[in-house]
């Protein structure tokens, strides 16, 4: 019994690509699997992915999120919330060194087996020559490797990595799992974000949503935000990743199926902090209805200064169920 879970370990590890370490430590066992198991090492790395792929229906979570935070206690327990109400089964945190109160937050999560907490500190010295790019090379890009090619990998079938100020929003359904189905052929989907960063008001209220409250999109302060993409994709099907490191390459070739809006998108909730919300005086402001809006008119407008307003607010359906999870129909238990 032993020997054969020993032997299941091994496999694992040629799945990961550490075989010949494995085989150079333990050299004499494998050579009694190959003796009296009958075993093939040969095709240890074909037995394992085999094996991967034959157990995809055993797979403990339909989808997980992976996602690297600091600071980020007091908006923790809607996102985690929020996202399992519409489908999410699990999720991968990693936590680069907050000194706020997030482990409390997350710590009757952890216990329930909803999140796995791993402390994934910075890999280089956080001074004033770091930059943003540094910091997603060293630190952000090994995390969402080791969630992808380990911790993830034989645990879920779909996994998506976006920020702690990011929401996944299905349109015509109310879990993204009913959209991931009518994926099941693809490797991953290719997300894009709208961004709320702006309101009527200077901070938000204590004691209220998040996803209720900021509701207009500025001019971005770095164009190249707003072209950054994500992806849910299958671990087992995944490679390396690229650059955004939220893009990924995939076996065989296949790219990721690019879903339009009209089936799911992203609301990243950029500024939440007092003083960042409201962008100077009101009446100096003109608002726009996004719904009277293309794509490609909502970008030109948000280029020379306009504010867009969600009025289509598909995520607010959300809101009574969120608010019930959240005890904040019968008191502020949170």
């Amino acid at each position: 019994m032993f020997f054969r879970m020993f032997l299941k370990e091994v496999k694992r590890k040629f799945l990961l690509g550490e075989g010949d370490i494995v085989f150079k430590k333990y050299k004499y066992i494998c050579l009694l699997a190959v003796l009296f198991l009958g075993i093939d090492l040969a095709n240890f790395p074909l037995q394992a992915e085999e094996s991967v792929k034959d157990s995809k229906s055993d797979k403990k979570y339909k989808l997980s999120i992976c996602a690297i935070f600091k600071n980020e206690a007091s908006y923790l327990r809607e996102w985690i919330e929020y996202h399992r109400l519409i489908g999410v089964n699990h999720f991968y945190l990693y936590d680069n060194g907050s000194r706020d109160r997030s482990a409390d937050v997350l710590m009757p999560y952890i216990r329930e087996g909803l999140v796995t907490l791993v402390y994934w500190p910075d890999r280089v010295v956080n001074d004033q020559d770091t930059n943003t790019a540094d910091w997603a090379l060293s630190t952000q890009l090994p995390a969402y490797e080791n969630a992808a090619k380990y911790r993830a990998l034989n645990e879920t079938e779909w996994l998506a990595f976006i920020d702690v100020d990011e929401y996944l929003v299905p349109v015509h359904t109310n879990t993204i799992v009913e959209v991931l189905d009518r994926y099941e052929d693809h490797s991953g989907l290719q997300l894009t974000s709208d961004y709320f960063d702006a309101s009527h008001i200077d901070a938000l209220p204590r004691r209220e949503l998040l996803i209720a409250t900021v509701e207009l999109t500025g001019k971005p302060a770095q164009n190249i935000q707003k072209s950054v993409e994500k992806t849910i994709f299958k671990p087992e099907d995944h490679t390396t990743f690229s650059w955004p490191p939220y893009k990924c390459n995939f076996k065989e070739g296949d790219r990721a199926a690019k879903v339009s809006k009209i089936d799911v998108r992203i609301n990243k909730y950029v500024n939440r902090f007092k003083g960042a919300l409201n962008f100077g005086k009101l009446r100096e402001k003109l608002h726009v209805d996004n719904r009277l809006l293309t794509e490609s008119e909502t970008r030109e407008l948000l280029e020379v200064g306009f504010e867009i307003e969600d009025r289509e607010r598909v995520i607010s359906r959300f809101e009574p169920a969120l608010r019930k999870n959240m005890g904040m129909e019968t008191g502020w238990n949170w």
